[in-house]
């Protein structure tokens, strides 16, 4: 059997060689995930904890703030059923419960880039040839 490499990667946890099948995790940090998840899930869903927040969670369950946040992300932990459970945005902090960054820092960013994207465009007009003075000067050196 030929393998092939790209079916080889390393582990975006602790950097070791693995043949990627199904996840970015060696088969050890992958159960390791999989078993501070466990921890989480169990954690909330027990009533008394349903009001908790990531930071308290990560202290009772010795995991991560940034692992849970990663789960929330990824759609393993609906926290539209814990009230205060959400993460920080990513360039202000403020709490959120989805994506990278809060609506506001979202919308600057936004304007931000499609205001860069029209001063290109406007640069980029303004230095392209003018076809007609193009045709002209062609005539001109023509006669």
């Amino acid at each position: 059997m030929i393998m092939q490499s790209d079916r080889l990667a390393n582990c975006t946890i602790c950097g070791k060689l693995y043949l990627k099948d199904h996840t970015d995790y060696c088969l050890d940090c992958y159960k390791e995930m999989e078993q501070e998840f466990k921890v989480v899930n169990d954690f909330l869903k027990v009533e008394e904890n349903r009001f908790a927040s990531i930071e308290e969670v990560s202290t009772f369950t010795e995991v991560a703030e940034k692992r849970i946040a990663e789960f929330i992300r990824d759609g393993r932990i609906y926290v539209e059923d814990y009230p205060n459970l959400g993460y920080g945005c990513a360039h202000c902090g403020t709490l959120i419960k989805r994506q990278m960054l809060c609506k506001n820092c979202f919308e600057e960013f936004t304007a931000e880039v499609n205001k860069t994207l029209k001063a290109e465009k406007f640069l980029e007009e303004a230095n392209r040839p003018n076809e007609h003075a193009q045709a002209a000067r062609y005539w001109k050196l023509r006669n």
